[in-house]
């Protein structure tokens, strides 16, 4: 009975906290102090997310295998299309907030059987660079989680600083 309790706290802990978060980003981002939004979206995915520790050896030589760049691939694509309705423009000079949400399909987030939140982010922010057109130097805050959702995506927020 215990556990039951335990893992209907959880629950509500998580929505109330999606409630917050979405109530925040309606009062516009007051966490994001003198910053501007310039991109949001959400992108679902059909590849796994990558890992920054993904290697293949061939001998000596290291590489990146076919699944990383698969990933890769999708999203950048995917980023593409979006860049193409918003025109979104990033200067050299500007300083970037990024905030990532990977929505995985596993119910349990914290296993070992997941992937590291740190080396997600990697691959990710490769691709959104290679799309969006930005020095990943630029990024001077960074926020990321990963939760359980019923489908794999990816909320990619961005703020002019």
């Amino acid at each position: 009975m215990n556990e039951l309790f335990n893992s209907l706290a959880k629950f509500l802990k998580r929505e109330f906290r999606q409630l917050n978060d979405k109530l925040d980003s309606l009062k516009g981002n007051s966490d994001q102090v003198g910053s501007v939004k310039i991109f949001d979206a959400l992108i679902e995915l059909d590849n796994e997310f990558a890992s920054g520790n993904m290697m293949g050896q061939n001998g000596q030589r290291k590489f990146r295998p076919k699944v990383y760049h698969d990933y890769q691939d999708e999203l950048v694509q995917a980023l593409d299309e979006l860049n193409d309705k918003t025109k979104l423009e990033i200067n050299p000079d500007d300083a970037l907030a990024v905030s990532l949400v990977f929505y995985q399909t596993r119910l349990k987030q914290t296993t070992r059987s997941t992937k590291d939140l740190d080396n997600m982010e990697k691959p990710t922010l490769d691709a959104m660079q290679e799309a969006l057109g930005f020095d990943d130097a630029q990024i001077v805050d960074k926020r990321s989680r990963k939760m359980m959702h019923f489908t794999r995506a990816l909320r990619i927020e961005i703020w002019r600083m």
